[in-house]
């Protein structure tokens, strides 16, 4: 995925963004399992408007401290705004696959609160193993393979006019999945937690802008205006009939929260 395009995608998403109040809910579950103690210093990995940071820095409290790094600019403009007057978080703006200004073994966690599908999973999970200390936390959010439902349909719709579309979640989309690519990357003790949470009704004009402008899916770009427009159709009446028939399963999402410790 294009850093700079995904960059752009979050730079435009920021204002809603920090409106979503799932995400805050995602985002306090993940600190609360990591089980942060005071005095940690933690790395907020894809940061976005900031929820896991500021639960973090609850987490950890005044003599902690939490470094929050994201690729959007915008993001982390909104991120500062609502945690203005939390003195422990520190915005920096950096692609996390690449922390090379930090120093090796300078973290005691790193938490990433749905940002896993965003990011090169082979990638980032040396990098964080670099940054923790021996016996630091690393803890990230993903959901299953196949969700949310809305995201499917959309994939399939796709499929009618021709253009395949891979699930982004499918890289971490189970516990096995999950389990192994913190193996590979270094990490013992490795564990995961399988919840759900409750996506928010979305208008449907909103949700095709969400998908037909995700970076995940540049190859919607071979499609022409007069497609687009039939796909726009299709998906929007798809969607408006399964949440019209049974809202609250089309609109539960199961997740996983994985952790693993650097040995």
């Amino acid at each position: 995925m294009d850093r700079s395009e995904t960059a752009a995608h979050f730079d435009s998403r920021a204002a809603a963004y920090a409106r979503d109040d799932w995400h805050v809910r995602y985002a306090e579950r993940l600190v609360e399992l990591a089980g942060l103690v005071p005095t940690s210093r933690v790395l907020d990995a894809a940061t976005g408007t900031g929820f896991a940071a500021m639960a973090a820095a609850r987490a950890v409290g005044p003599t902690g401290e939490v470094v929050a790094v994201d690729i959007s600019a915008g993001m982390l403009a909104q991120a500062e705004r609502l945690g203005s007057g939390v003195d422990n978080i520190g915005y920096v703006v950096a692609d996390v696959s690449r922390l090379d200004d930090f120093a090796d073994a300078s973290f005691d966690a790193v938490i990433c609160s749905a940002g896993m599908l965003y990011l090169p999973v082979e990638r980032v999970l040396p990098v964080w193993h670099r940054l923790l200390r021996p016996g630091g936390l690393i803890g990230f959010s993903a959901m299953r393979a196949g969700f949310p439902v809305l995201a499917r349909v959309f994939r399939a719709c796709a499929a009618e006019f021709g253009v395949d579309l891979a699930d982004p979640m499918a890289e971490l989309g189970t516990e096995q999945r999950c389990m192994e690519a913190l193996a590979r990357a270094g990490f013992t003790g490795v564990r995961v937690v399988a919840e759900s949470v409750t996506l928010p009704r979305t208008d449907e004009a909103t949700l095709w802008q969400l998908h037909s402008r995700s970076p995940h899916y540049p190859e919607l770009r071979t499609l022409g205006l007069g497609a687009l427009t039939s796909l726009e159709a299709r998906f929007v009446s798809e969607a408006r009939r399964i949440v019209t028939r049974d809202a609250a399963t089309s609109l539960t999402a199961p997740v996983l929260y994985a952790f693993g410790h650097r040995p």
